[in-house]
Formats: structure tokens, C-alpha cells, sequence
């Protein structure tokens, strides 16, 4: 409602109410639990008022009331909704009075009664509060003596204005339930009770904590929750797991695990399954792969080939100098005519020491897709393809890897160089030396592979080699002219339809030559393989289980449906690995 003048006689008035005392009114019976909204921020909270008018402000935001504050015996009054909105307050009635709560305020009042509580004190209050057409109301001096706050008045605006200083954070409470025994390989189940009492809790972290544990002892469990303002607390519980054994690590694992869990395997007896009957087909884009030098120590030209069409750049490097170097990809159009490309899937990870978890972490990325961008390039011009690769500066012994999809309208010249950290790739171009092949490089064609089979799955265990299935795709190292293969298929994208898997197998990924950190996607939805850390040969990974539909009738099931796995080998990684094939009757 627009603001209107209160007139000398109103001033008059309105200094005369301050010094009885102006009052605020706590509406209860209009304002209840449900009303109530934490202060945000721990922000103050403010109320801005004038005499005679119907609109008041709130935390900055207008609100209609129904009539103008009254004015009793020389005391302003105000609805109760604007205290209690605007600190967050519950405000409820019952035999003890009229109650207007926050977790670290609590008050209490009576009408006709100048005592009240707040909190576990008895405050005298300077007048007694009264209730106006059935709602309470209170003297706004007990802004001062029930909350944190105070008021003042402008005489030349009319305006009241009041400030009430919030709640200190409360911290989260952290709190928990889970058995104190257990037996080996007993699933365990955790409840989370932590809650924050004026607020959320942001961030919830375990030690110690596992879905069972397969050796006897006693085992600490700790929870530590973070609020949103960034006060913790903790909670400990210790976990006794006797002698007795309900499941190993196998079982337990294909009853109840999640896709990217890692546990101990009978590699012997996988490596005695039967080979899943495929058919194979190998196409799709050329590869640009930039490998070696692995490590390079200075300043170089790593690879260079031209591409053109549908391809993928797959780098993977380290840094074996002693000084700070970063990789670069700079694309040239050497035609006469304009030719852009469109960058689509792409996955970068490091710079870090561990080449096993950069090389995952850029496949697994890369899998998760990512939206496309376009570059075009004018006749002679060149351009840094990736900024962002530029980023990733490496210290001594860091590396990087990345994988990425690069479509074009016409031939471009891709240059893969290290450089000193400040250095212009572009302007580098022509008077970089090329570095000494050490490893593996080149260009390949139809580097990816369709696998399909339509045996059924599930009835007995089968296995599918991955990785590394016979013969290495041939190339050419496009700065020598030699010919070059690429042995673990890196770079290279492996799609497998699987037409038929019966509902309850399970599909576990097993390394066979060493340590394997990588990522997989099972019908569209990534998984890290492992979740965590890498899997070693003795070591399986659980990726799917083909699951009947929810409220199915057993006797009427649909078809299950098809299952589809894309892989890619991720660097630094040992290859093959095997895609392993278990019964779900077993386990149910």
C-alpha cells in the first residue's frame, strides 16, 4: 500500500509511544509450526514499520497486514507473524502459555503477566502482554529482553526499524545405529539418525565403515557430519565380528555388492570358462595416438598426423624433465577453403604421479560424455584445440591423459608438442625438434570393435576377453612412415550388445596381466572399475546384475532386456582383462 504522511500531530504521537514503549504483536493463532523457515545466511533479521500504515517489511520483503498497527495506551502493537517470520520461529499454545521458539531461543508468555521465561531464566518484562482480537501481543521493548535485538525510530521518515541479531550455529549432530555383532561376511546394516538442529547437513563422511567385514576383531565406525555453515561433530561406534562365517567375500559381494565393488576371485577357475560366442566387426573412427615419447624430457614435437572426418585423439605422457612442462594439441587448416570441427566426447585427467588413476579417470570421463564444441579454422590458420589441456601443467614425474572425439569437414593437421609452461603453442609450431620415439605412436583405422552375441548368458559361467583379443590393430607412425600397431587397443572404443542375459546374472570384470583402474559404461551408466583404487588379477569387479522387474509375476516375466557395455582401455593400465559371466541362481 503506498505510504501516506502522518502529520505533526502523528510525530508527536509517535515520540510520545516510544517513550512508554512501543509493542509488537506475536499473532499465535495465525502463525503456526507450519509457518516457520530457518533464518538464512545467520543474517540479522529486520523489520521496517510506520504508524497508521498496513504495510510492513520483513528481511526485505513487503507484506500486507490486515489493519495498522493499533496503538493501546500509548504502546504500538504489531502481528506476531513479523517476529516470528522473520527469526524463524515455531510458535504454538498449550496449558504453559503462548510459545515462540528457536532452537537456541525459547520464550514463553502469558497475557496479563509480566513474567516470562526465556529459555531456563525467568525475565521480568516492562509490560505485561495482552492479547487484541485473540491474538498475543508483547511491548517491543522485549526485543531487548527476550531476543537479541533492538529498534529505533526515525522521526523524520515515521519509521520504526528493528534488528534482531540471529541464533549462533548450532552444531550438527552426528548419530547413528548399527549392530554391535556381527559374523564374517554378515551384511551390515547402518541407519543414519544425524540431523542439524537449525539447518542441513552438508557433508557426510565414514571411516571404518563397510558393508561386512570377512576377519574376526573389533572394528571402530565413524561418522562425522559438516553442516552448512561448517560446524562438524562426530559419532562412534565399535562393531565385534565374531569366528563365524556367513559369506566369503565372493558370495557376499555377487549377493549384495554395487556396481564398481572389488573382491577376492578364484581366477583359476574363471580362466577354465568357456569363451562366449561372438560376432565381431572393427570400424568407425581413425585414431591419432600420442604415446611416445611416454615420458618426454624437454621441449618437442610428440606426434603430428593429418586427419579428416570422424576421429579420436587419445595422449597419454609424462613429464621426465626437471622442470614444469605442459602438453598441447594445436590443429592447422592447411586447405584453401575454410574446414571446422566439432569437438564431441572428451575426457582429461591429471596432472598427478599415479598414471593408473589419470589413466581412469580420463576414460571415465570421457564416457560421461559431454557437449560438443566447435572450432573453425580459415585457410593457413592455427589454433590451440584445447585450452584447457594447457591447464594441466605437469612437475616433474606428473603425467596426464586424455581422450577426445574430433569430426571435421576437411582435412586439419594435428600437432601434439610439450612446451616450458608460458610458452605459445601456435607461435612454437615451426621450431619445435622432434623428440626420439620411445614406445608407441601412430595413426589407425577402424579402431573400434562391435561385439555381439546372442548366446544365452547366465546359464552357466562364460567369459569375454577384452583388451586385447587377438591380433593388434595395425598403423602407421605418421613422422616415420613405419608401421606400428596398437597392442592394448587404447584409443580405441569396444561396444558389446548382448542380446540375452538371463535375469540374475551377474557381469564381473577381472584383470589377467597386473594392476587395472579403468571405467566402463552398462547401459549407459558409468562405472568405475573398481570404484575405488585399482583391482589386481586375484581381484573381480562386479558391473551389472540383471535385475527382474520390480512387482514382476515370476510365472509372467517379459524378456530381459538387452545389455549393452561400452569399454575403452584406459593408459598406464595391464591388459586383457575379462568380462565374466555368472548364474544369478546361486546367489538369490
Amino acid at each position: 500500500m503506498k505510504q501516506g504522511n502522518i502529520g505533526k500531530s502523528g510525530a508527536r504521537l509517535a515520540k510520545s509511544m516510544l517513550a512508554a514503549g512501543l509493542a509488537v504483536t506475536l499473532a499465535g493463532a495465525a502463525f503456526g509450526p507450519q509457518g516457520a523457515h530457518a533464518a538464512g545466511g545467520r543474517k540479522p533479521a529486520h523489520i521496517i514499520f510506520a504508524h497508521g500504515e498496513k504495510r510492513i517489511e520483513v528481511n526485505g520483503k513487503a507484506q500486507s497486514l490486515a489493519a495498522p498497527p493499533p496503538v493501546i495506551k500509548g504502546v504500538t502493537m504489531i502481528p506476531v507473524r513479523t517476529i516470528a517470520g522473520a527469526v524463524g520461529a515455531k510458535v504454538y499454545n498449550d496449558g504453559k502459555g503462548t510459545h515462540i521458539d528457536t532452537y537456541a531461543n525459547k520464550v514463553t508468555l502469558n497475557a496479563g503477566m509480566r513474567g516470562a521465561r526465556r529459555n531456563d531464566g525467568y525475565v521480568l518484562l516492562n509490560a505485561a502482554p495482552t492479547r487484541i482480537n485473540g491474538t498475543m501481543h508483547v511491548p517491543l521493548s522485549v526485543i531487548k529482553q527476550l531476543w537479541n535485538g533492538g529498534y529505533v525510530f526515525d522521526a523524520k521518515l515515521k519509521r520504526v526499524y528493528i534488528t534482531i541479531q540471529p541464533d549462533p550455529n548450532a552444531a550438527p549432530v552426528a548419530e547413528f545405529e548399527a549392530p554391535a555383532v556381527v559374523k564374517r561376511g554378515e551384511p551390515v546394516t547402518f541407519s543414519d539418525n544425524s540431523h542439524d538442529p537449525d539447518g542441513t547437513i552438508a557433508k557426510t563422511e565414514w571411516t571404518g565403515r563397510k558393508g561386512a567385514y570377512f576377519e574376526p576383531g573389533v572394528y571402530a565406525v565413524t561418522q562425522t557430519v559438516t553442516d552448512n555453515e561448517g560446524l562438524r561433530s562426530s559419532a562412534t561406534r565399535e562393531i565385534t565380528v565374531t569366528d563365524e562365517v556367513m559369506y566369503s567375500p565372493f558370495d557376499y559381494y555377487m549377493r549384495y555388492g554395487n556396481p564398481g565393488d572389488k573382491f577376492a576371485v578364484d581366477t583359476r577357475l574363471m580362466n577354465s570358462f568357456a569363451e562366449v560366442a561372438t560376432a565381431e566387426s572393427r570400424g568407425g573412427r581413425t585414431l591419432y595416438m600420442s604415446n611416445a615419447p611416454e615420458r618426454f624430457f624437454g621441449e618437442g614435437l610428440l606426434y603430428e598426423d593429418e586427419l579428416d572426418g570422424d576421429s579420436r585423439l587419445f595422449l597419454h605422457h609424462r613429464n621426465g624433465s626437471p622442470e614444469r612442462l605442459k602438453a598441447a594439441v594445436v590443429v592447422t587448416n592447411e586447405q584453401s577453403e575454410p574446414v571446422k570441427a566439432t569437438i564431441g566426447n572428451r575426457g582429461f585427467a591429471g596432472p598427478s604421479v599415479n598414471a593408473l588413476q589419470f589413466g581412469s579417470a580420463a576414460v571415465l570421463r570421457y564416457l560421461n560424455g559431454a557437449a560438443p564444441r566447435e572450432l573453425e579454422l580459415a585457410p593457413g590458420a592455427s589454433a590451440v584445440l584445447l585450452p584447457e589441456l594447457e591447464k594441466l601443467v605437469m612437475n616433474p614425474d606428473d603425467g596426464f591423459s586424455a581422450m577426445l572425439d574430433v569430426d571435421s569437414d576437411g582435412p586439419l593437421t594435428f600437432t601434439t608438442m610439450a612446451l616450458r609452461e608460458g610458452a605459445d603453442p601456435v607461435a612454437a609450431l615451426a621450431s619445435l625438434p622432434a623428440l626420439e620415439k620411445v614406445g608407441n605412436r601412430g595413426t589407425f583405422e577402424d579402431t573400434d570393435l562391435l561385439i555381439e552375441a546372442d548366446e544365452p548368458l547366465g546359464v552357466t559361467e562364460r567369459k569375454l576377453r577384452l583388451g586385447h583379443r587377438g591380433t593388434s590393430i595395425p598403423g602407421v607412425d605418421a613422422l616415420t612412415g613405419e608401421a606400428t600397431v596398437d597392442g592394448g587397443e587404447y584409443g580405441a572404443v569396444t561396444t558389446i550388445k548382448l542380446t540375452n542375459v538371463a535375469y540374475g546374472t551377474r557381469i564381473v570384470l577381472n584383470p589377467r596381466a597386473g594392476n587395472f583402474q579403468g571405467a566402463v559404461a552398462v547401459n549407459g551408466k558409468v562405472v568405475g572399475a573398481p570404484a575405488a583404487g585399482h583391482a589386481n588379477p586375484g581381484e573381480g569387479v562386479l558391473l551389472y546384475r540383471q535385475e527382474k522387474p520390480e512387482g514382476a509375476d515370476a510365472a509372467a516375466l517379459p524378456a530381459p532386456p538387452e545389455v549393452t557395455i561400452t569399454y575403452s582401455s584406459p593408459g598406464a593400465s595391464a591388459l586383457p582383462v575379462l568380462l565374466v559371466f555368472f548364474p544369478g541362481g546361486a546367489f538369490e
